[in-house]
C-alpha cells in the first residue's frame, strides 16, 4: 500500500509542477503560445510545392549555390534549380555554410523565388526580419510554347566586315522594308564578352563606369553589340560567361554599320565591330530565358 500511495502522491506533485510551469510560460507570452512561423522543409519540397505553409514562410539547411551576383544566387538541390535573393547576397553567401535559412517563397516579380528573411545557427538566430532588397530583377523564364522552335537556324559566326560580307547579311538578316519586325535565326555562340564599348570617347574609355560597359558577340571575322536586353537576360549571361557555357538560342540583326572607314577598324579583344544585334531567347538547362524587355 505504501508504495502504491507514495508513486500516486509523486505523480501528482509532477503533474501540479508541469501545469505551473505552463501557466507560467503562458502568462509571461501573453497567454499564447509562441509558435515559429517557418515551417522547416527540404529545398526540393519547397521548390516543389509539397510543404505547406500559411505565410509561404519556410526554414531550410543552406543550400548548394550555383552562382551569385549582386543580390541574386541560383541555388541547387540535385537536379532542382531556384533563386534566392537578399540584400548584399554576393559578399554574404559564403559565410551562411552550416546555417538554417528563414525565406519567404515569392512570387513575384516572376519566376517563383525564395527571399532570405532570417538566419539562424546552432539554435540561435543571428539575424531576423531582413528586409527584402531593393529593385532586384529576375530573369523572365519563357514556356516551351512561347518560343518559336522552327525559327531557321542561320551561320552568324560567318558574318565578316568587308563590304561584300556586309550587303550579303543586309540582304540575309536585315528586314527588307523599314519598319518590318526584325528576322530571327537561330544559331551558337560560342564566345561573348562584357567590356567596355568601342566607340567611347577617349575621357570614358580611360575611365569607364558601369553604364559604359556592353556584351558583344564576337564572331571569327567580325562582332556585334548586343542590345535591347533585358537586365534579367544580363545577369543570366554573366553566369553563362562565368561557368563557360555557349549562348543557344534566336538572334535578330538590329543594324548593320554602312561605314567602311568605322568598320575596318580592329578593337582590343573585339576586332571589327559591324553593327548591333539583340537576343529573343537563349537556352539554360531546361529552361528558355528572355533576352529582350
Amino acid at each position: 500500500m505504501f508504495g502504491v500511495y507514495s508513486a500516486r502522491r509523486a505523480s501528482s506533485a509532477l503533474l501540479l509542477a508541469l501545469a505551473a510551469v505552463t501557466l507560467i510560460g503562458l502568462v509571461g507570452c501573453g497567454g499564447k503560445e509562441e509558435v515559429d512561423p517557418y515551417v522547416y522543409s527540404s529545398l526540393s519540397r519547397v521548390i516543389k510545392g509539397d510543404t505547406l505553409s500559411a505565410n509561404f514562410l519556410f526554414e531550410i539547411d543552406c543550400p548548394e549555390f550555383e552562382y551569385v551576383r549582386g543580390d541574386v544566387a541560383m541555388i541547387r538541390d540535385g537536379n532542382l534549380l531556384e533563386f534566392l535573393v537578399g540584400q548584399d547576397m554576393e559578399n554574404i553567401y559564403q559565410g551562411l555554410a552550416g546555417a538554417l535559412l528563414g525565406v519567404r517563397k515569392a512570387f513575384s516579380p516572376q519566376p517563383t523565388h525564395l527571399v532570405l528573411k532570417r538566419i539562424k545557427r546552432n539554435g540561435v538566430i543571428e539575424r531576423d526580419s531582413i528586409p527584402d532588397p531593393v529593385g532586384y530583377v529576375l530573369p523572365k523564364l519563357l514556356r516551351s510554347g512561347q518560343v518559336d522552335l522552327e525559327t531557321p537556324g542561320a551561320p552568324l559566326p560567318d558574318l565578316g566586315w568587308k563590304t561584300s560580307a556586309i550587303k550579303e547579311a543586309r540582304s540575309v538578316y536585315l528586314p527588307e522594308n523599314e519598319g518590318d519586325e526584325l528576322k530571327a535565326v537561330q544559331s551558337g555562340i560560342e564566345t561573348f564578352v562584357y567590356v567596355p564599348k568601342h566607340n567611347l570617347p577617349e575621357d570614358k574609355a580611360a575611365n569607364p563606369g558601369p553604364e559604359d560597359y556592353a556584351w558583344y558577340a564576337v564572331f571569327p571575322n567580325a562582332s556585334l553589340q548586343i542590345v535591347n536586353l533585358d537586365k534579367g537576360a544580363d545577369w543570366m549571361l554573366h553566369l553563362m560567361k562565368d561557368q563557360d557555357y555557349p549562348l543557344v538560342g534566336s538572334f535578330s540583326i538590329v543594324s548593320l554599320n554602312d561605314k567602311y572607314s568605322e568598320r575596318k577598324v580592329e578593337h582590343p579583344g573585339l576586332g571589327h565591330v559591324i553593327g548591333t544585334m539583340q537576343i529573343n531567347w537563349f537556352k539554360f538547362a531546361n529552361s528558355f530565358v528572355q533576352g529582350t524587355p
